[in-house]
């Protein structure tokens, strides 16, 4: 529950933001074009690709251009021209990633393995929040039971012995609970396989560095190893099939001194 005294520094923290903001509606901008850009900004943080950007920024436009019609200020006629020159350019840029671009150039297979990469890693962030968020719900879910438990004594009340004690009769359920959870060990799945995919990317640059400077690397040593596997087991071939003809040989030469006697 928040106290008075945070409310009253929510409130003002409030002020000082409501204060900062005004600044971009003072007269020294009377038609806006900060606030404008600020907006345009916010709009375009949860952009992609090119045409998304467009998209959002036009969005963002149109709605301060209809918000301004409605308080009748005379930035409509600009907002309203830059708007659809927007949307005229808009086919012009392509809708999707820079990493989805074809690998061009004298190393095309380096261009497709970053923009794996980069696929990848987006891929282990997304698997990471996922996980993060469930575990933090969890650790909120505890913490509020403990609180509840505890009521309103004081800390200096409270022996650290007993506090340990019950975080763990509280959490250490409840952990063992959510994780036997089926959505729980999908996220950690996901999240082991995303990051073991980003580590054989990485492991598989770091080879082509260490070729390169002509040190044995990772790859290397694999297919040394791969090598030794295959000459020892045609060694064990060649070794049975020697066993074989030498007991061939023996069953001949001991069947010709038997016909002699």
């Amino acid at each position: 529950m928040v106290s008075d005294e945070s409310g009253e520094q929510g409130g003002s923290d409030r002020d000082v933001w409501a204060a900062w903001l005004g600044g971009f509606a003072s007269p020294v901008d009377p038609l806006g074009v900060r606030g404008l850009l600020i907006r345009s900004a916010e709009a375009l943080e949860d952009a992609r690709t090119p045409a998304e950007a467009i998209q959002a920024l036009s969005d963002a436009i149109e709605g301060e251009r209809a918000r301004r019609e409605a308080h009748g200020e005379q930035l409509e006629t600009l907002l309203e021209q830059w708007s659809k020159t927007l949307q005229i350019i808009a086919p012009a840029f392509p809708d999707t990633r820079t990493t989805d671009f074809p690998s061009l150039g004298p190393y095309p297979r380096h261009q497709t393995r970053l923009r794996e990469l980069a696929e990848q890693v987006d891929g282990y962030q997304a698997a990471l929040a996922r996980h993060l968020e469930a575990i933090t719900d969890l650790g909120e879910r505890c913490i509020a039971d403990l609180q509840a438990e505890l009521g309103d004594q004081p800390p200096t009340r409270v022996d650290p012995a007993w506090l340990a004690e019950r975080w763990s009769a509280i959490a250490e359920p409840r952990y063992e609970t959510w994780l036997a959870q089926p959505e729980t060990q999908d996220r950690i799945a996901d999240l082991v396989n995303a990051w073991s995919a980003v580590a054989q990317t990485l492991r598989g640059f770091a080879d082509d560095c260490l070729e390169g400077l002509g040190l044995p690397s990772g790859r290397g040593m694999d297919d040394i190893a791969a090598e030794l596997q295959r000459q020892r087991r045609r060694q064990r071939r060649e070794t049975a099939a020697l066993r074989a003809e030498i007991a061939t040989l023996r069953r001949e030469l001991h069947g010709s001194g038997e016909s002699a006697i």
